[in-house]
Formats: structure tokens, sequence, C-alpha cells
């Protein structure tokens, strides 16, 4: 029955795709690949949890210990770039850039929300109809083209912000736009008592974990999620 639970613990996730789960070493992770189908080279069953028919992606829970008197941040944004601060009206807005951001990513494969336009705007309204969404840390950035980048924030126990859907369309990728989000929210958290700062990344994305790194986020521990079926690599 404790196996069981673990299991749905591990399997049974909040809808959000940035929502959180002790230190495990980079060395328990499987070499091979950041997928996990069950068996390894050798033919014999490496599934985190005993299956062979099911498939899991690796992702890693990182952590900030956060204190706002202790840094400054300076969001910056290329020219032609600019902020639009939470309102009810850019809701949706929100919810567009997530799918442009995530609906052809490997997230895709383990959170259904992304994989349509209206799995992304309900996705949106959950995330800000909670009695714990943090509005001061939920941004877009807009772009001659339109919003091209979205951030958004809940609050969790122990004085701890989960941040939500990192995303930045393709397109507008490659100009500093997730640093600058990154960095915003956290400016916009000195009256909020917070300790930590959290957030989840799939392992295979090696750019994204560089950048938290580099702001200071640091593993805390590996999780599998298990691969929506009809995403399952042959």
């Amino acid at each position: 029955m404790v196996l069981v639970a673990k299991f749905l613990k591990i399997v049974i996730m909040d809808n959000f795709p940035c929502g959180i789960e002790q230190l495990m070493p980079d060395s328990f992770l499987h070499p091979e690949s950041d997928w996990n189908s069950g068996q390894n080279a050798s033919g014999q069953n490496s599934s985190p949890h005993g299956s062979s028919n099911k498939s899991y992606l690796k992702r890693y829970r990182m952590e900030l210990d956060f204190n706002p008197k202790d840094r400054v941040f300076v969001p910056e944004l290329p020219k032609f770039y600019a902020w639009q601060e939470w309102t009810w009206k850019v809701q949706e807005s929100h919810a567009n850039v997530i799918f442009d951001s995530f609906n052809k990513e490997m997230d895709c494969k383990i959170f259904s929300s992304f994989h349509t336009p209206g799995g992304c705007s309900m996705l949106m309204r959950e995330i800000c109809l909670r009695a714990e969404f943090v509005p001061e840390a939920t941004w877009l950035i807009l772009s001659p083209d339109g919003p091209c980048g979205s951030i958004q924030a809940i609050m969790q126990k122990g004085k701890t912000l989960a941040i939500q859907n990192v995303g930045v369309i393709p397109q507008h990728r490659k100009k500093g736009l997730g640093k600058a989000l990154l960095l915003k929210l956290m400016s916009s958290l000195e009256s909020y008592n917070l300790n930590k700062i959290t957030l989840e990344v799939s392992a295979q994305n090696l750019a994204a974990i560089q950048l938290y790194r580099n702001l200071g986020f640091r593993k805390t521990k590996l999780i599998y999620k298990e691969v929506l079926s009809f995403f399952i690599p042959s």
C-alpha cells in the first residue's frame, strides 16, 4: 500500500506544470537517456516504479533560497520589448503565450493542458483563480508582434513561492527574455515574506537548467512523471 501511495504521489500531479516535489544525487540518474521506458541497456527492468509498459520523463525540482534584501534584481528587456503587469484583461494573452511556448516542447508529453489553446486557457484560469495566486509576480513581455513571454506564481506552505510556466515563444528566444522574466518576478516580491522560490524543469532542458543555476537555483529532487500514453516513444 505504501508503494502504491508513493507511485500515485508522483504520477497523479496537480494540473500545474511547474507545480512542485530529498535531494537525490545526479549519479542516481539513468545516463543513457532522459526517457525511462522500463528497461535499461541490458534489458532488465529499470523503471522507477517497476513497470515495463510505461514511460517516464525525468524532471528536477530546483530551489532558490530567497531574501529580496540580499540582492538587487535588474530585469532588462531588449529594445522594443515592454512589460505588462497582471490584470484580468490579459488572462487570455498569458494562455496564448503558454500554448505557443509549450505545445511542441518536451513538457507537452506529460501535461495535457499544453496540447490545445483551450487547455492552456483552462490552465491559466485555474492558476489565477487559486487563493494562492500571486498577481504581483505574474508578468507578460510584449513585443511589436504581441505578447511573447509569460510567467506566473502561486504561494505554497513554508513561505515558498512556486513559479509556474516560464514561457517564451520560439521566435523570441535567445534574447534573454527567460532571464528577464525570472528577475522581474523576483523584483516584484519585496512585500512578501518569502524563504524560498521553487520550480520544476525537465532534465532534458539543459538551457533552462543552466539559466536557473546561474540565478542561484539548485537541484533538490529528481521526479519521474508518466508520459501520456499517446506520446510513449516506440
